[in-house]
This record gives structure tokens, C-alpha cells and sequence, in this order.
């Protein structure tokens, strides 16, 4: 009797004490992005892994699909700011200028910060060092090569494990692969540079801005060179035929549908990402090959590669209540510390790894990956050629916008090539004399 009393006594200290204990709440964070579709689900996974992958913080990711910048500054005024954001075409410099950002070298502290460049790409950091500081981290990189159709090289008697290289094999490849109707229309065309200047004017070797982040592309001879070029697929195939082409196209861009896909279209400049497209849509007679590098001019940049710095930075807003929570989250995002996580997260979205010795490839997730995808290796040697142009600018999204009127006045002929640069670069110059008045 007296042994169950006290076995029933020790049980009810036990209970007490059990619920005295202390408990700890994990410290909650919001993210915003504007990631939407299918990417809203991606994204909410990432969020989901890293709240799995430690007990002290959790994460909330939240897609703001419109007027980001404005919603953000508007919480900025109200003190209500999310504690990490992900701004995918807002300026995250023009907002840094204006207070809104934490400097993240130095939220991370000396030692961390010195670790942390050794350990990562130079370009994750180099893209948003402005003034001083660093204000956000890209979290991925494109990389841009060019794909085409091995069975329409084979049947226009070219070797199909011979891909163009220079813009001249690509001109040539382009005429022997386009294929008219019974009318003279274009009914498959061989190539067209539709990715535009600001990715082509990379590859011809030119800059879109200053050190300043002032445009410049209107001065530089290389992103002339490559404008004529966009324009001469105008003057070559007949800018009425090629327009006509592409009204044809217009509802042919995702999925099986895809030009590429479909067969409209025999070569094409395009990121890693379509690897999985082309797996997911593509039965197996379709057979492609991939050409280590985009084709480039004499002078070119072999293998460049254009990063932004509003493409996806991730940022620390200033109101941000949990500021060393929310640059946990961006170390996972990125990779450093959490390199198994980031193979997932390669898997899942085709981003590619961030770290210098680039180990994230020998994770086990990822070597299976790569055997099931052998393809991404023509990017991962891209991606190791290191060929950037950083474009640094506090008027990023205005300038991209504009850049890509110019484009489209002179792929219409519309207006000439230097016209349409000069035009262009004089509507960015008033907006960023405006904001830094």
C-alpha cells in the first residue's frame, strides 16, 4: 500500500514538474516573394524544409504577386515590414538607398561574413555590393545555352553533334534550318534571337550600366553590334513573315505547346530549367543536344552570363522584428551551411549551386539527379566559367523595361538600332536623375 502511495505521489510530482517546464516558442518570420503559379507551391516548400531542418524558427512564405515595392514601402511607413523578402524585377538598390534594407555583411559580423565569401560564388554577394555594403544575396544564377533539334539538323545535312559556336556558324545553321509553306510563309524557322538585347548584348560583350548604375548601353559599341544583329533576322527573313510567325506562336509557350517543343522552332538560347520542360513534355523520338556555350561573336563573352541586381535578391527589410532569424533563412536559401537542403532545392526549381567548390553536386540527391539529367552538366560548366556581367542599378526594372521597347522598335524595324538605344537611354537617365536628386 504504502509502494503505491508513493508510486502515485512521484507520478503526480512528475506531471507538475512536467508542466512547469518551460517551453520554447519558436520565433516566427514572414517572407515575401512574388513568385506565382506553380512557383507559389516551390516556394512554400522551401519554407516548409527549412522549418523542418531546425526547432528555432519558423517561416511563413507569402507571395505578393503585384506592386511589391510599393506594398513594402507602404509597410515601411506603417512599421509593419516582413522580416525576409525576395524581390524578383524591384529595384532592391533604389529601396537599400532609401533605408529600407539591413546591410548583410553586417548582420553577419566579420568572422561570419569573411567565412561566408569564402564559401560562396563572388557574384551571390558582388551583384548587391553598393556603397559600401552588401544589401541582399541572389539566391540563383541562370545560366543560357543554346538547345537545338537533332533531328532537323540531321535532315538539313548538318552534323548534329556539331552545334553552332559563333554567331556566324548560327547565321548560316539558321538559314539551312528554316522551312517555308506552300505560300512562302516561315513554317519552321531555324533560330531567331528572341531572348532580345539585354541577354545577347551580354553575350556580344557589352554592359548595360555604369559604375554609377547609369545606363550606358546606349554608348557601348558592343550592344550596338548586338542590336544590328536582332535587327538583320528582320531585314533577313522578312520582318512581316517573322511577325506573323510569332502571332502564329503566341499561344504555343508552355508545356507541349512550347515552340521548341512543338517543332516550330529548331534552335533556341534557354536556361537550365527547360531541361525538365523537355523531359516532362517531349516523347522519345524527340532528341536534342545542348552547345557548351551560347554562339559568340569575335570579342564576345564566351559563356555570359547577365545577373541582376533585383533579379530574386533576398533582402532584410530594417522593420524587420527577427533580423538574425531572417538571415538563417536566406544562408538556407542560398545554400551555406544547409548544402543537402540546397541539393532539394536544385532539384526543385533547376537553381543552381552557389558554393565556390561547387559540392552541392557530389550530395547524394543530387548525383542521382544528375544521372537522371545528364544534360545539366552542359550548365554546370557555364555556370563554372564565371563569365558574369554584374548589372548594378538602382533603376534596374525601369532600365529593363525600356531596353525592352528599344528591342522590340528595332526587331520591328521600327527604328534604327542606335535610335532606339539612344531613346531608350535618355528615358532611364531622367528616372535615375530623379531618384538620386
Amino acid at each position: 500500500m504504502l509502494k503505491r502511495r508513493c508510486s502515485l505521489v512521484l507520478t503526480v510530482i512528475m506531471i507538475v514538474l512536467l508542466a512547469a517546464a518551460p517551453t520554447f516558442a519558436k520565433t516566427k518570420i514572414t517572407y515575401w516573394h512574388q513568385w506565382t503559379g506553380q512557383w507559389t507551391k516551390v516556394l512554400e516548400d522551401i519554407a516548409q524544409m527549412f522549418n523542418e531542418s531546425q526547432d528555432e524558427i519558423e517561416v511563413t512564405a507569402v507571395v505578393v504577386p503585384e506592386n511589391f515595392r510599393e506594398r513594402l514601402m507602404s509597410s515601411a511607413a506603417v512599421g509593419d515590414m516582413p522580416d525576409v523578402v525576395s524581390l524578383t524585377g524591384d529595384g532592391n538598390l533604389y529601396m537599400a538607398e532609401r533605408g529600407l534594407f539591413h546591410a548583410i555583411d553586417k548582420l553577419m559580423g566579420e568572422d561570419e561574413w569573411k567565412r561566408f565569401q569564402e564559401w560562396a560564388l563572388p557574384v551571390v554577394w558582388e551583384v548587391n555590393d553598393w556603397k559600401g555594403h552588401v544589401w541582399a544575396l541572389t539566391p540563383y544564377i541562370d545560366c543560357h545555352t543554346l538547345y537545338y533539334n537533332k533531328h532537323f539538323f540531321s535532315e538539313a545535312g548538318l552534323d548534329p553533334e556539331a552545334p553552332p559556336l559563333t554567331i556566324d556558324e548560327l547565321d548560316a545553321h539558321a538559314e539551312k534550318l528554316t522551312r517555308y509553306d506552300a505560300r512562302g510563309n516561315i513554317d519552321v524557322i531555324g533560330f531567331y534571337p528572341s531572348a532580345g538585347v539585354t541577354y545577347w548584348g551580354t553575350v556580344f560583350g557589352g554592359d548595360l550600366v555604369d559604375d554609377r548604375g547609369a545606363p550606358s548601353f546606349h554608348k557601348d559599341p558592343k550592344m550596338l553590334e548586338a542590336m544590328e544583329w536582332i535587327a538583320s533576322y528582320s531585314h533577313k527573313y522578312d520582318v512581316t513573315k517573322l511577325v506573323a510567325f510569332e502571332a502564329g506562336i503566341s499561344e504555343e509557350r508552355a508545356g507541349a505547346l512550347d515552340p521548341f517543343i512543338s517543332g516550330k522552332i529548331a534552335m533556341q538560347q534557354q536556361g537550365q530549367w527547360v531541361i525538365i520542360n523537355l523531359a516532362n513534355y517531349t516523347g522519345d523520338d524527340f532528341s536534342y543536344g545542348l552547345a557548351p556555350h551560347s554562339p559568340t561573336p569575335p570579342g564576345g563573352r564566351k559563356g555570359g552570363t547577365l545577373v541582376r541586381s533585383a533579379y530574386g535578391a533576398l533582402a532584410v527589410p530594417k522593420g524587420s522584428k527577427n533580423p538574425e532569424a531572417a538571415l538563417e533563412f536566406i544562408k538556407f536559401w542560398i545554400g551555406y551551411g544547409y548544402e543537402a537542403q540546397r541539393a532539394k532545392i536544385f532539384e526543385w526549381g533547376a537553381w543552381m549551386p552557389l558554393d565556390r567548390a561547387q559540392k552541392i553536386w557530389e550530395e547524394p540527391t543530387t548525383v542521382q539527379y544528375l544521372n537522371m539529367f545528364p544534360q545539366f552538366a552542359a550548365f554546370r560548366d557555364v555556370l563554372n566559367m564565371q563569365s558574369w556581367a554584374v548589372m548594378q542599378s538602382p533603376v534596374d526594372s525601369f532600365l529593363f523595361d525600356r531596353i525592352g521597347a528599344a528591342n522590340d522598335y528595332a526587331r520591328l524595324l521600327e527604328k534604327d538600332p542606335a535610335k532606339a538605344l539612344e531613346d531608350a537611354a535618355a528615358d532611364v537617365m531622367k528616372e535615375f536623375d530623379r531618384i538620386n536628386r
